[in-house]
């Protein structure tokens, strides 16, 4: 295998980044979702953004497909639900130039409406009572356009976006984003998504098993070696950004049977022709719950 000349200190680096991590840490058993309940809590999500009662739901148009759920509110919003992970989308039919902001409140009142749109829908009330969806990150989508000739408008500030991270355990669940929430000025919804692998209405789910955690610098050793494998014979300066570790969501297609853990670790690459960023994970752990992520076929897609 190629080795990189500064692979130690490379290494090095990464686990320094790492922070505390728990000698022992649980594998949890996942419930497998089943197309009705993920019909039945995407309806559920649908009238909670749309502010309906139950008994709206004979307005809703629903379609099964092999891989996922879709939920129509003719006029108002599009759902989507998925088999394999549970994981939902609501988008609202709103123009993009509607409800824009007048001026851009500040860090903290747009993270306040955030917080309270999620508050308003049940976000947090989707996951397990011992578990936890934290706010995460604030975004802005801004738009800017030629007034005159040759002269620009300043971006204006259209939505806010809100990333919230789900926690088992005490224990970041990485991956996309665990839930995210749009918002217009009004503080009404423009679309919402949901990414979490365990539901309040699944039970605790079990503990599989309890196995010690590999120290980060083994991990780090790891995540150097694939490095070397992957830019072997390229010339590229590697800078790591961070180093975590929690558990791990594949991605809303793929199946998932167990919460295992993980060291992620982002690393800046830059060569001659360009700059990037690479993103790798590896076990948290040995023996069999180690190989989670190759385990698991990403299915194809079914029209």
């Amino acid at each position: 295998m190629p080795a990189l000349p500064y692979a130690d200190d490379l290494a090095e680096d990464l686990a320094s980044m790492a922070g505390e991590v728990p000698d022992k840490v649980s594998v949890l058993g996942l419930a497998a979702p089943e197309p009705s309940m993920v019909q039945r809590r995407l309806e559920d999500l649908v009238l909670a953004v749309a502010g309906l009662r139950d008994d709206g739901q004979e307005r809703l148009e629903v379609v099964t497909h092999q891989d996922r759920t879709t939920v129509w509110l003719p006029g108002r919003l599009r759902a989507v639900g998925f088999h394999a992970s549970g994981s939902m989308t609501v988008h609202l039919d709103q123009p993009a130039f509607e409800d824009v902001f007048e001026n851009d409140p500040g860090d903290a009142e747009l993270t306040g409406m955030l917080r309270a749109a999620a508050d308003r829908i049940g976000l947090p009330s989707l996951v397990p009572a011992e578990d936890g969806l934290l706010f995460e990150r604030l975004w802005r989508i801004k738009a800017g356009g030629d007034h005159w000739p040759g002269t620009r408008t300043e971006p204006g500030l259209c939505r806010a976006l809100g990333a919230f991270r789900h926690y088992v355990r005490d224990l970041p669940v990485y991956g996309r984003a665990s839930a995210t929430v749009e918002l217009g000025a009004s503080g009404g919804v423009a679309s919402l998504g949901v990414s979490t692998r365990r539901f309040a209405d699944d039970g605790r789910g079990p503990v599989v098993a309890e196995p010690r955690v590999r120290t980060p610098i083994q991990a780090a050793r790891d995540v150097v070696a694939r490095l070397a494998e992957s830019f072997a014979g390229m010339e590229a300066w590697l800078t790591p950004q961070w180093f975590r570790f929690g558990y791990l969501s594949l991605g809303r297609r793929r199946p998932q049977a167990l919460l295992t853990p993980f060291y992620i670790a982002s690393i800046r690459v830059r060569s001659d022709r360009e700059v990037s960023a690479h993103v790798t994970a590896v076990p948290g752990c040995d023996g069999r719950f180690a190989p989670t992520l190759t385990l698991v076929p990403k299915p194809r897609r079914v029209a």
